[in-house]
């Protein structure tokens, strides 16, 4: 069971009050016009708003009320709640405009200065946000239950490297079978890694969601203190999480809101965890099953893993380069029609908008995938919930399955020896 405590409440003497505000003022602008003067009405963004398929959407008419001085209608008209913020549109503008980014700054102008109250655009009533919002309260401290941690796995509250697990324990309610992605995660790092590796009972969530989602910028960075304190508290030096909002969070977000976070922290996603011990010679890859038959698989890109990351990250080549290593263990990886940083989103972002127009983009999606492979993997819990939640109502789909990166690849990870025994020397 888990559970979230109350503890003494006490604010912290060397902290100011309004030291809240001075973080704001990093991560929000209430001028948004201003973020918007480069754009010079080309309407790529419209052309590929994958919203618009669905809905009437348009990105460049948005800026464009906002630039001629409308602003206050656009906000007013709660069009904003719509947005996926999947930054497709971003890919694709010639003077880099994120707008995604504007309408996360624009949600939390529409709760603050318009009262507005998006609970309707809410999936699952709110829960998991409300969990959310909750722990970034200074006098809440959760209590997690560990009983999904596999047995033989060494974890402590002390140590070098960390597992970030995420939400992943709560939505067990719901969906069954969640925290199969942290066994796995959890199974592999404690097959590669010698010394026990770090797990928190009292793990907080990183707030992506009421930051992107909810426009509460404000419990956003109290949770992102919250986090940076009791992280610090352990000694870790690595984060490994296998969430791709949570990888994005940290290593952009947090970074926007600490100068100095990936200065004390080295943050990583699974991926670029299998990859690094793999070309460093200390992992090979194996084939459990040894099927006669090649088993066509396909990758989905999250948008946090492809869209949301600087233009230096590798993460999707290098999860490719993983890929293509399998094919001499009988797999063969496929690309859908739509891959890399042009992958179409899942359809529901931080928990907003699960309706029948993002229905409608997970079932393309879907067929997709089904044109490819039997198989579709990804690295975003969400996107693999949302995509197995489908199934359920449309038969034609229901055949794939559907796998985190983590179950992918936890039975077929081989660790080398490299300290061979006398006897195996001779």
């Amino acid at each position: 069971m888990n559970n979230i405590t109350e503890t003494s409440k006490a604010e912290d003497p060397e902290e100011p009050k309004d030291n809240i505000d001075s973080y704001l003022e990093k991560i929000y602008e209430p001028d948004i016009r201003k973020l918007l003067y480069r754009c010079y009405q080309c309407v790529r963004c419209s052309g590929v708003c994958q919203l618009s398929k669905v809905q009437t959407f348009e990105p460049s008419r948005i800026i464009e009320m906002i630039l001629e001085g409308f602003e206050d209608k656009v906000i007013e008209s709660g069009i904003l709640w719509d947005c996926l913020t999947c930054n497709a549109c971003l890919q694709n503008c010639p003077e880099g405009i994120n707008f995604a980014d504007i309408v996360r700054m624009a949600k939390y102008k529409m709760r603050e200065s318009y009262n507005q109250n998006p609970d309707e655009y809410i999936a699952h009533k709110g829960v998991y946000t409300t969990i959310s919002e909750i722990m970034s309260a200074s006098d809440i401290k959760p209590e997690r239950s560990l009983e999904w941690v596999p047995k033989g796995c060494e974890i402590s509250e002390h140590g070098n490297i960390m597992y970030y697990v995420g939400c992943l324990p709560f939505f067990n309610f719901e969906f069954e079978n969640s925290n199969s992605i942290a066994e796995s995660t959890l199974k592999i790092l404690c097959q590669i890694e010698k010394e026990p590796v770090v797990v928190l009972q009292d793990e907080i969530c990183c707030g992506h969601d009421l930051y992107w989602g909810q426009g509460k910028l404000k419990e956003f960075i109290n949770l992102a203190k919250k986090n940076i304190k009791r992280i610090e508290e352990t000694g870790v030096k690595t984060i490994i999480t296998a969430c791709a909002e949570c990888y994005r969070t940290f290593k952009v977000d947090y970074q926007n809101l600490f100068d100095d976070f990936n200065k004390k922290f080295i943050v990583k996603h699974l991926i670029e965890y299998i990859y690094e011990n793999w070309k460093a010679n200390k992992i090979e890859f194996k084939n459990p099953s040894q099927k006669e038959e090649p088993i066509p698989f396909t990758y989905h890109d999250p948008c946090r893993l492809s869209r949301f990351l600087p233009k230096d990250s590798q993460i999707i080549e290098n999860v490719r380069e993983i890929f293509s290593q399998l094919k001499k263990l009988g797999y063969k990886f496929n690309e859908m029609a739509h891959n890399k940083k042009d992958a179409l989103c899942c359809g529901v972002s931080s928990w907003m908008n699960c309706n029948d127009r993002s229905k409608a983009l997970r079932y393309k999606r879907l067929l997709e995938a089904k044109d490819v492979g039997k198989i579709m993997v990804t690295s975003c819990p969400k996107c693999k919930m949302h995509f197995s939640c489908l199934q359920n109502d449309y038969e034609d789909i229901s055949s794939i399955e559907i796998v985190d990166f983590s179950e992918f690849l936890v039975n077929l990870i081989y660790v080398v020896d490299s300290n061979p025994t006398a006897e195996e020397e001779k």
